[in-house]
């Protein structure tokens, strides 16, 4: 029995060496980003999540001490600067009301750092954030609102591939001096990358089920991992530490 112990607490120890190096390893040159939409009581569609499991995720990477970087401390990394420990990015699309009277108190809570992708057209419409949530949110320190285009979430003028309508569109945002970006319905090609060079966004943002942004990653094909609403604490766990 006592040397059934002994081996037991050998094994740990070693699992534990290997988790320690992994995490060493992994996190120097990778951060996962995470995609959320809505946070609601009751999530109807699949890329919303429910109150109580986004709170036992930023629960879990309170305790697990991840460092939530903002954008600019992400583009720094992504061009060289070292940051130790385990990084990850929290991101929101749409700019859905929820994020202020939902997201951001648990945000808060729990000192996490995030940033909120606007459709600008949509800003004072029903379940969106209106311009004094804005004015608001552009207050907080931990806080940043960033482009999710003026008026592209719609699927035709998102695929149209035609550079005239992407820059139009971005020159319509101008005033709110956007640098980053993330495509509506993770949709990008060469008219949009070039519209957003020509309008000086630093970084462009996709979706990937389980691919983790990394360094080598060019600037306007950075992948996002989305969050579902049927994921479970064990899932998310995997999304932001294994990869998977």
């Amino acid at each position: 029995m006592k040397k059934r112990i002994i081996i037991l607490g050998i094994l740990f120890f070693l699992f534990d060496i290997v988790l320690f190096l992994y995490e060493k390893i992994i996190f120097i040159n990778n951060v996962p980003i995470l995609a959320y939409h809505d946070v609601l009581e009751n999530p109807i569609k699949e890329t919303d999540i429910s109150i109580t499991n986004f709170e036992a995720q930023m629960a879990y990477l309170a305790k697990h001490h991840y460092k939530t970087l903002s954008l600019d401390e992400f583009y720094d990394w992504k061009n060289g600067k070292e940051l130790k420990g385990k990084k990850i990015v929290l991101t929101f699309d749409d700019g859905k009301e929820s994020f202020y009277t939902t997201i951001l108190p648990i945000l808060e809570k729990y000192q996490l750092k995030a940033i909120v992708f606007v459709i600008q057209s949509a800003i004072n419409e029903p379940g969106y954030l209106t311009e004094e949530m804005l004015s608001n949110l552009k207050k907080k320190n931990f806080i940043e609102v960033e482009s999710h285009s003026f008026n592209l979430h719609g699927e035709d003028t998102a695929k149209a591939n035609d550079y005239t309508i992407y820059n139009f569109d971005m020159q319509k945002n101008r005033e709110n001096n956007y640098s980053y970006y993330a495509y509506p319905f993770g949709i990008t090609n060469e008219s949009y990358i070039s519209a957003l060079q020509d309008n000086n966004y630093k970084l462009g943002f996709l979706f990937s089920p389980s691919k983790w942004s990394s360094k080598k990653q060019e600037n306007y094909k950075i992948t996002r991992v989305p969050i579902y609403k049927n994921n479970s604490l064990w899932k998310f766990k995997a999304k932001v530490f294994f990869k998977i």
